[in-house]
């Protein structure tokens, strides 16, 4: 089964503990988790899921740049993403550039590898993890379920 934009449910989120999760990577949003769901009109986390493989991505939202223009703190082009697999979460923080828009793709964007934690695992190279991040990407897209009008008019490019 290939991965899907879905809403976790209560129980998924208390096991993996997303709030935490949320809470430790998202510096842009005055509110914490769980507050922050009351906001959406759904009040799930969501995620994108391959369940056959028991693969799992989580977006944490966009990090925040202490060292912007203005002098104050603004949310900065990185996004978090956990991409759980073979039970161990790895943290990727992506740079998001925003690419020339076409009539089939208004929303057009790459991301770049800012870093990735830990790189490899026991029995799966970086390349193998790089490869099934850009498959969650590719469904997620734009903001998973909370998006999925916004999603079709998707096409995101990697640089990595």
């Amino acid at each position: 089964m290939p991965f899907v934009n879905e809403y976790v449910s209560y129980e998924d989120a208390e096991k993996y503990d997303l709030d935490n999760l949320w809470n430790k990577y998202n510096y842009c949003t005055i509110l914490n988790m769980p507050e922050l769901l009351n906001h959406f009109d759904v009040h799930q986390h969501i995620w994108c899921v391959d369940k056959e493989r028991d693969y799992w991505l989580f977006n944490c939202g966009f990090l925040i740049n202490n060292d912007s223009i203005s002098g104050y703190a603004e949310p900065s082009n990185e996004e978090a993403f956990i991409l759980h697999v073979n039970g161990q979460h790895i943290v990727f923080i992506l740079a998001h550039h925003g690419m020339e828009a076409t009539d089939l793709y208004p929303i057009h964007f790459s991301y770049e590898l800012v870093s990735m934690s830990p790189s490899s695992l026991p029995n799966m190279s970086r390349e193998s993890l790089l490869t099934i991040l850009k498959e969650a990407l590719n469904i997620f897209k734009y903001n998973g379920i909370r998006a999925l009008e916004e999603n079709a008019k998707t096409l995101i490019e990697f640089d990595f």
